[in-house]
């Protein structure tokens, strides 16, 4: 019942309210794969690749209204209702269960379900395990169309790779705008659209301000070159094993804790007027959260690409590594569709 007043505003108005608007996600995305290290496949690096990938950023946006069904079972991917305390109705971000059917079991306590308090971090999850597998059957399939002996299963697997390649950056341009909702502070938090019905002793505003945030100030006043003077350096590291479900949990929680951080800052600076006014403050607040968006969606794709190594691909499964090394006959069952 609390988002009757957002689902009455998108019914009022034939535009959908957007996260982080059609500008924000764009740059998100965009200024991520502008910013891909070098040992990312030549195919995720051209200017075609970094513009598609720019391009579907705002894409789960626009499906909304696709349906009722569609709406319902997705629309909560977007977002998560945390608490003050930290938690999910009592499920610690920091200590979140394996997958959505764990967590739909542990929110039974509070009498919830993910489609009530979001589950945007096995949105986040989702994706990644997805680009990964991606990844991991590129390098399968441009192996075996160098190495295969037979000229037609050099031919399959360099068919394969090409359509990969199309699926692996549509797959990352869509997962990006999870990413990148992860980065909104209105995201995370069951403050989402004014203060709401909690306890309030700062006087923090009841308004709606969540599509004045992330659509209306940053159309008028963040720049692509604002966000971009708040990027960082990117994470050189990558374990030696493919992560577990735990590793990938516990840097979804790290992520969306850092933007839960900010709730509270970003309900100050909008008592001040800054966000009215487009303040220095402000629009420096706000270019800081977008790129902590293309940072992470920046981090975790070079992370797919590089734990990928140690997937398994085909059907049975098969070492990623161990084809490689040429452990592993190249067959046509490493493709998976036989």
């Amino acid at each position: 019942m609390k988002r009757i007043a957002v689902l009455a505003l998108i019914l009022l108005f034939p535009s959908p309210v957007l996260a982080w608007g059609l500008k924000g996600h764009t740059t998100i995305n965009r200024l991520a794969a502008q910013s891909f290290p070098a040992d990312m496949p030549t195919f995720t690096h051209t200017a075609a690749a970094i513009d598609e990938i720019a391009t579907l950023g705002p894409e789960e946006d626009r499906l909304k209204g696709a349906g009722k069904s569609w709406d319902s079972d997705n629309d909560p991917g977007h977002y998560l209702d945390l608490g003050d305390d930290g938690t999910i109705d009592g499920v610690a971000l920091s200590a979140l269960p394996d997958d959505m059917s764990d967590y739909a079991v542990a929110l039974q306590a509070a009498h919830t379900t993910p489609w009530r308090v979001g589950y945007l971090p096995y949105s986040i999850m989702d994706g990644f395990e997805q680009l990964r597998e991606d990844f991991a059957y590129w390098r399968v399939d441009a192996y075996g169309a160098e190495h295969a002996s037979d000229p037609a299963l050099r031919t399959r697997f360099a068919i394969d790779r090409a359509v990969r390649e199309l699926l692996t950056i549509r797959d990352l341009g869509v997962w990006g705008h999870f990413v990148g909702d992860g980065s909104q502070p209105l995201h995370v938090t069951v403050h989402y659209n004014g203060w709401g019905n909690y306890p309030n002793p700062n006087n923090y505003t009841q308004a709606h301000i969540h599509s004045p945030f992330e659509s209306d100030f940053v159309d008028r006043y963040v720049t692509t070159a604002d966000v971009e003077a708040q990027l960082t350096v990117a994470e050189a590291a990558a374990p030696d094993h493919l992560l577990s479900q735990n590793e990938v949990a516990t840097t979804t929680a790290s992520y969306l804790e850092g933007t839960a951080a900010a709730v509270v800052p970003l309900y100050r600076l909008w008592a001040t007027g800054a966000f009215t006014s487009g303040s220095p403050e402000a629009v420096s607040f706000t270019a800081k959260q977008l790129a902590r968006g293309a940072d992470e969606l920046r981090d975790l794709s070079a992370l797919a690409w590089r734990n990928s190594l140690y997937a398994s691909v085909g059907y049975p499964s098969q070492s990623v590594q161990q084809i490689l090394d040429g452990r592993i006959p190249l067959t046509e069952a490493l493709l998976g569709t036989v």
